[in-house]
């Protein structure tokens, strides 16, 4: 080999060895933050949104733990009645789950008087059962609260869960909405009212998908934030090449109201938003709400039901730094608003 040949190989080696240095100090940095909420608390937003995804998406999921949830044949899962412990890397919380399968006690079963409806922002996931808003509320006005929010459902799994529960002297039913709901609701509509369900086969591959997530390996953050780019292109693509819908997101959470196949007639619906910390992420669906109820020729109930916003209620202290849920102290805040708005009105 020539001399200048050796130089050359020589030169590559010496590069592809910084490279390996730099990408290996990179993967440490995004390590070190993943694992280490306290020091992402002083970063800047920016930096808090990107390790947030990344840790997104190989956090613990409650709905695929084997302790604290099941699969269901009309639901596609619930929780898991008895009792268990779930967490993350900012909190550890002990779940009491009824046979309904849903984060309450059996009394709350027994002809509530208000009902959450949500996903796990509702559900209280990162607090104890004590400081969820449902359980506040219920300590604020006095009334029978059941929280029937369980993590991921949309709000035709939200709804659909209630079928089981007496509504006979409900007075309130609150529903927080999420912007993934979405894609339930548009499913719901485009089956004109069904709702396809997870076989309990699709349900364990879920879970052994979810279970890989939790493996580290070295390369995975970089990985993740290489791919982010790709699948942001493959979610452009099926979204352009998805049926064209004449409905928006409003449109598809009220059809999925309309269609719940339950008697809302007497009840007083509540509904609000939570995406999370970003306040811009709560304030939108809210306001366009507003506006189509107003404008729309809708029944009384939908008409009628209080929209409320909490974008400017709920700061960056009121969420965990890591996860994107609420904190106690955020979960005050809404059961507060709440009990605020039930005094208002009265009891019906």
């Amino acid at each position: 080999m020539s001399s200048k040949l050796k130089k050359a190989a020589k030169l590559i080696i010496v590069n592809i060895v910084l490279l390996l240095i730099v990408l290996s100090l990179l993967e440490g940095m995004l390590l070190l933050l993943v694992r280490n909420p306290d020091i992402l608390k002083h970063c800047p937003r920016r930096i808090g949104n990107m390790i947030g995804y990344l840790y997104a998406r190989e956090r613990p999921t409650i709905q695929f733990e084997a302790e604290c949830a099941r699969h269901d044949p009309v639901l596609g899962y619930t929780l898991k009645p008895g009792s268990c412990t779930f967490g993350g890397r900012e909190f550890t919380n002990r779940y009491d789950i009824n046979s309904l399968g849903v984060r309450d006690g059996e009394a709350a079963l027994g002809h509530p008087e208000i009902i959450v409806a949500g996903d796990s922002f509702a559900m209280g996931w990162g607090v104890e059962q004590d400081e969820t808003f449902a359980a506040l509320l219920q300590h604020r006005t006095g009334l029978k609260v059941l929280n029937a929010a369980v993590s991921s459902y949309g709000t035709v799994r939200e709804l659909g869960i209630l079928r089981s529960v007496p509504r006979d002297r409900l007075k309130y039913l609150i529903i927080q909405y999420c912007g993934n709901d979405r894609e339930e609701n548009r499913e719901f509509y485009l089956q004109n009212g069904r709702l396809p369900v997870m076989t309990a086969e699709r349900y364990e591959e879920y879970r052994e998908i979810y279970q890989e997530s939790q493996r580290y390996y070295p390369g995975k953050y970089l990985g993740m934030k290489i791919g982010k780019r790709w699948e942001e292109m493959e979610q452009k693509r099926r979204q352009e090449q998805a049926p064209k819908l004449d409905r928006d997101e409003i449109d598809l959470f009220l059809y999925a109201l309309q269609n719940s196949g339950l008697d809302l007639e007497k009840a007083t619906l509540i509904v609000f938003v939570m995406n999370g910390r970003n306040p811009n992420d709560n304030r939108e669906f809210p306001a366009a709400l507003k506006r189509k109820l107003a404008a729309g020729d809708y029944p009384s109930y939908l008409k009628d039901m209080l929209v409320l916003d909490f974008s400017s209620r709920l700061g960056p202290e009121h969420f965990y730094v890591l996860d994107d849920h609420l904190n106690a102290t955020g979960h005050a805040v809404v059961a507060a608003e709440l009990a605020q708005v039930i005094a208002g009105r009265g009891r019906p």
